[in-house]
């Protein structure tokens, strides 16, 4: 179902509700004027099913997503059944004076506590999660450079170590600046963004040099080697 049919299909099914309560509402008042506990009563019921349809508008599950979406549906949904059968319980100390007489005003106050409490909820659930998620995202940004770093490193040990003895300062000098690179962690700021990239680029080229070295070309690949040793020295200079 795309997602325009889905909305569509909530939608439906919103308004459906809506006018079962809105009929039941019409055909147990008739004539009668409501009194206060009618009001607070039908109020109440109105909350009760808005509440109980928050989830259906709110929480659809992505794929990319499914299982950081799940801990936040379940949170929901169980404030929306304790709010539920709490507000339930309310209604029915007010209705049936033989058990036990809850006053109006203490309903209502009992009423809003437990919206409050609710809405606190949802707050934990939505808001508080998608800010974990986002702070969990930039992490993982941050790590990304990192790891493309540290995969095109070992690629590279493989190169350094079938080169010859004409380029053996060369190759001193990678294999070292290849161990500094295991040693480099992911820090905050547009700095450290930058020196990774021009690491990333400085691993390309000295791979490239590389592969011209072992087909018998003459390159400039120890000064590319010591530019790639500045840069990964600099980089783990960086600490958050």
């Amino acid at each position: 179902m795309s997602k325009n049919k889905s909305l569509f299909f909530r939608v439906l099914l919103f308004l459906a509700g809506a006018g079962i309560i809105v009929l039941a509402f019409f055909l147990s008042k008739g004539s009668r004027l409501l009194s206060r506990t009618d009001n607070f009563v039908w109020t109440s019921i109105g909350l009760m099913y808005l509440i109980f349809f928050l989830p259906f508008f709110f929480s659809a599950i992505n794929i990319s997503n499914f299982s950081g979406k799940i801990p936040v549906l379940s949170m929901v949904w169980l404030g929306v059944i304790l709010y539920f059968v709490a507000s339930a319980v309310v209604i029915l100390l007010l209705l049936e004076k033989s058990f036990i007489s809850l006053p109006l005003n203490a309903a209502i106050v009992i009423q809003a506590i437990l919206l409050f409490l609710f809405l606190i909820t949802v707050y934990f659930a939505y808001f508080a999660s998608s800010h974990t998620g986002k702070v969990a995202a930039e992490e993982n940004t941050l790590r990304q450079y990192i790891s493309d770093i540290k995969s095109k490193a070992q690629s590279l040990s493989l190169l350094a170590d079938r080169l010859p003895a004409e380029e053996e300062k060369a190759k001193k000098t990678l294999k070292q600046t290849l161990e500094d690179i295991k040693y480099i962690y992911p820090v905050n700021g547009s700095a450290g963004r930058d020196l990774e990239l021009k690491i990333l680029r400085s691993l390309d080229m000295v791979s490239q040099l590389c592969g011209s070295v072992l087909q018998g070309a003459h390159t400039a690949l120890e000064p590319e080697t010591l530019n790639l040793q500045m840069l990964v020295s600099e980089r783990k200079t960086l600490r958050n």
